[in-house]
């Protein structure tokens, strides 16, 4: 009996390229929330750590 699980409707090379895709739209990703966290820092200024305690 044949196994379904093998079956499987994209190949070899197209598992690799979805996981190529994968891989650069996490970093993509990982880049914006750098961007975001950086940008913060920046606008909030190196006096917010000093503010109330």
């Amino acid at each position: 009996m044949k196994d379904v699980m093998t079956n499987t409707p994209f190949g070899p090379e197209d598992m690799a390229r979805r996981r190529k895709r994968a891989i650069a739209m996490a970093l993509v990703l990982l880049a914006l929330v750098a961007l975001f966290f950086v940008t913060t820092v920046v606008r909030l200024g190196g006096s917010v750590a000093m503010r109330g305690l």
